[in-house]
């Protein structure tokens, strides 16, 4: 598999055990190598804002810092590492910028391009 930068639909899916898509998303992450998935910043606090939503966490949310906490074991896995913002970025985000086009799915496309990699969401793993 190319590289990819993992969208935070999957991220949630895979900490959060009682997501619909667990399964699909632990399969996802076991099918890896070391390295191949990355998670950016944007996503990184994505992820801490929906772990904490009690709207999409129910009684299950937890606090910012647990969140942190929860990403920060993420990261001890050799499979997914933790990627600074490409070189080339403030190249490739600004063409996408369109109208009617999400801000964050935009900045995460453009992310994945600047850094050579692919976006991996629930929609793609789903096919």
């Amino acid at each position: 598999m190319k590289p990819c930068l993992a969208d935070v639909n999957v991220l949630l899916a895979l900490l959060v055990r009682q997501h619909e898509h667990h399964k699909l998303a632990l399969q996802w992450f076991d099918g890896l190598t070391t390295d191949e998935a990355g998670l950016c910043r944007f996503v990184q606090l994505a992820l801490i804002r929906l772990l904490g939503n009690s709207h999409i966490m129910g009684d299950d949310a937890v606090p910012a810092g647990t969140a942190w906490r929860l990403i920060e074991e993420l990261l001890q896995d050799e499979r997914i590492a933790f990627l600074p913002e490409p070189a080339g970025l403030d190249r490739t985000l600004p063409p996408l910028l369109t109208p009617g086009k999400s801000v964050s799915d935009v900045y995460v496309a453009a992310f994945a391009t600047a850094s050579a990699r692919t976006v991996v969401t629930l929609d793609l793993l789903n096919r």
